[in-house]
């Protein structure tokens, strides 16, 4: 099948993006990165080398083929590879500030702008645009789709090529053999039918006490901000100022119907239990995981005893507005703005984000890069489950960001209070938990930018 997600859907959505352009830009002149030799070596054709400093694939091997790969198109450049192993994707934000700040940050990095922290990168001089480079080399923007390098670019520049992207926690991992065995018909794994009512009896019905939950949620941001959307509004606006769940009716039903599930009947996992919930339902001890594409398709490829498991998922039921209920995210390669080799480096983002690199960062590295038409079409050939996907990619919301840059502090709020609110082992009245869910959500998005 050709480019089966339309480009002129993918482009609708670039409009939420442009109220983050009224943030001022302030980029501060950035040290050279440790370990790179002057432009002297280049010009002399010696040896280049270059450092890459990621936490995205390390331990797969895609990293390490990414560069014998390249070394054999540049032979006169090495690249190494740091890899960042912090316990969270945002420990591993806050090390590579910490390693701008002392100087030692490599020439390759990732500030992604579904965490958030591109923007503030940008404005802190830590990563520099590409756009020169890629109006010399006249690169075929159009590779990748449109949503996604809508997210590369800020005032008009581009800053990175796409990483991972997906439709976000916009699904319901289901265990079909869960179904059958009930004599339930499972919902069409790629359509927008199923009432969030149904999804709540099926979740009640299917919880066994000390045996299996009905349903598991992911207590965070990605989460959070789909719920809401189900219930045709945000949980944040457009403009990413004000946070809507203290005096929108539609929020506050999206919340009480998790509160319900969570709280007064107790058929999810409570956030401090400590539950890994995707092992969990390998095991045939949940019935629905809230994730998303990726989720769905690892389930599939972990399942190794299809006599407990069987990979289906359920799509939420479509908006007033005519979308489906999802959160558009993608993240960015990017430059070092002081890198003293940025052909170099922008030719190796190039490698890493082309057909072969695309695809191995999802068949190898595991991860979530719908981002290229070619790579859709051939993971579907691979595995039909992808084909799934297409609907919320084509018809999907993008991202709402804070408008200050303060993810690691809108992030951490968010995830923070939903679990108070949610935990059915010390219960607080709903009333006082969304409200101080809304307090501290709000306090961040208050704050000076980052």
């Amino acid at each position: 099948m050709s480019n089966p997600i339309s480009r002129r859907s993918f482009l609708k959505s670039s409009g939420a993006f442009a109220a983050l352009s009224l943030l001022a830009a302030c980029a501060a002149p950035a040290a050279a990165p440790a370990g790179s030799e002057g432009d002297s070596a280049a010009a002399a054709g010696g040896e280049i080398n270059l450092i890459w400093d990621t936490f995205r694939g390390p331990g797969t091997g895609w990293n390490e083929e990414r560069i014998e790969t390249f070394k054999e198109i540049e032979p006169n450049v090495s690249i190494e590879f740091r890899p960042l192993t912090g316990s969270s994707q945002q420990d591993n934000y806050g090390k590579m500030y910490a390693m701008h700040a002392a100087g030692d940050l490599g020439d390759i990095v990732a500030f992604d702008p579904s965490h958030y922290h591109f923007w503030r990168a940008i404005n802190a001089g830590i990563i520099g645009p590409i756009q020169d480079l890629a109006d010399a080399d006249s690169l075929d923007q159009s590779q990748w789709f449109e949503q996604f390098m809508v997210l590369q670019h800020y005032q008009d520049k581009l800053y990175g090529l796409p990483s991972w992207g997906w439709a976000g926690q916009d699904t319901l991992v289901i265990n079909k053999k869960h179904f059958d065995e009930a004599g339930i018909e499972a919902p069409d794994p790629a359509g927008h039918e199923t009432s969030m009512e149904t999804y709540g009896e099926w979740a009640r019905s299917f919880y066994k006490e000390n045996e299996r939950f009905g349903m598991a949620f992911a207590y965070g941001e990605s989460a959070v901000a789909v719920l809401c959307r189900i219930w045709n509004t945000s949980f944040i606006d457009p403009e990413g100022t004000k946070c809507l769940i203290m005096d929108d009716e539609n929020a506050q039903a999206a919340l009480r119907w998790l509160y319900d599930l969570a709280v007064t009947d107790g058929v999810l996992p409570a956030p401090g239990d400590g539950l890994n919930a995707a092992a969990a339902q390998l095991e045939g001890k949940v019935t629905m995981n809230w994730g998303g594409s990726l989720n769905t398709r690892n389930f599939k490829r972990d399942i190794t005893d299809e006599t407990i498991a069987e990979a289906w998922q359920g799509l939420f039921p479509t908006r007033e507005d005519g979308k489906f209920p999802s959160q558009i995210r993608g993240g960015t390669w990017n430059m070092n703005a002081g890198t003293q080799h940025p052909d170099e480096v922008y030719a190796f983002l190039k490698h890493i984000t082309d057909f072969d690199g695309c695809l191995g960062f999802n068949l190898v590295a595991g991860q979530g890069a719908l981002v290229r038409p070619d790579v859709l079409d051939e993971l579907i050939k691979q595995d039909p489950v992808h084909e799934w996907f297409i609907p919320n990619l084509e018809n999907g919301i993008p991202a709402y960001a804070p408008a200050n840059s303060r993810g690691r502090e809108y992030t951490d709020a968010i995830t923070q209070r939903i679990q108070i609110l949610l935990d059915p082992n010390a219960p607080v009245p709903f009333e006082q938990g969304v409200e101080e869910l809304y307090t501290s959500v709000q306090d961040v998005l208050d704050m000076e930018p980052a």
